[in-house]
């Protein structure tokens, strides 16, 4: 069978660390790269077995690079804090190790939770956005400051079970979370030279709600897809722009 390492990136995740490492614990190795945590995080970590390096964090695509390098075998599991494997995805990893496809990068959906209801439209599911299992010789992430890509070579396949994610267990969480994101992604507009409109507060907030809640069927998720509708328009959306607008209003300001 195929050796794997499993990797997660963190900062203050206590809340979520034991069950996302419990879930990779069939890996021959868990690597947790911490970038400065105050809370519990470490000490949950190095409890259920974790080899646990400290590293700066200057960006998700930095960082995810960064964690490859700390894996000892070039098979990869690449999970975050506030994702689990479930039982149908690992047995289809293990599988896949013991009797290898031919495939060099594995995807496989991801499921999520809003506060108490999973999403299974909005866009959101399924979600096949990075790949869970991979030979790290072949791929490396786009330095990124968030929503980082990866770029890969090789044969792609796909597993059948979820990978679990857990991201907002609260309004409030959805807004420190996207005071956080839109600072990076308004950063990264900026750099590419992109410059803020006052449509931008009109039109692109209305195209999300119409692509979530319409396209994406948004409304089928209930009153719970029309939250998150509203959520993503009205604060995740305006708030990048405005903070583009904010940014260029700085360096009109020097």
């Amino acid at each position: 069978m195929r050796k794997v390492s499993a990797y997660v990136i963190t900062k203050n995740e206590e809340k979520h660390i034991k069950e996302c490492v419990e879930s990779v614990l069939f890996a021959d190795e868990v690597v947790l790269v911490d970038s400065g945590s105050s809370d519990a995080t470490v000490e949950i970590a190095k409890k259920l077995g974790c080899r646990v390096v400290g590293h700066k964090f200057e960006s998700f695509g930095a960082q995810r690079n960064f964690a490859l390098t700390q894996c000892s075998n070039d098979w990869v599991i690449a999970l975050d804090a506030d994702e689990r494997v479930s039982p149908e995805l690992k047995n289809e990893i293990l599988s896949e190790l013991a009797n290898p496809s031919g495939g060099e990068v594995f995807i496989a959906p991801r499921k999520s939770k809003f506060i108490n209801k999973w999403i299974l439209h909005s866009g959101w599911y399924p979600d096949y956005r990075h790949p869970i299992l991979f030979d790290k010789t072949k791929a490396r992430y786009k330095d990124q400051l968030v929503h980082e890509d990866i770029e890969y070579r090789g044969k792609k396949s796909y597993f059948k079970g979820d990978i679990l994610h857990y991201p907002y267990d609260s309004i409030k969480q959805f807004i420190k979370k996207s005071d956080l994101y839109t600072d990076f992604k308004a950063q990264e507009m900026f750099e590419r030279g992109k410059k803020f409109k006052a449509a931008n507060l009109i039109i692109n907030p209305s195209a999300m709600f119409v692509k979530m809640f319409f396209t994406k069927k948004g409304f089928l998720d209930g009153v719970t897809g029309f939250v998150l509708a509203v959520l993503y328009s009205c604060i995740y959306t305006s708030m990048k722009y405005i903070k583009l607008w904010e940014l260029e209003q700085k360096v009109k300001q020097k």
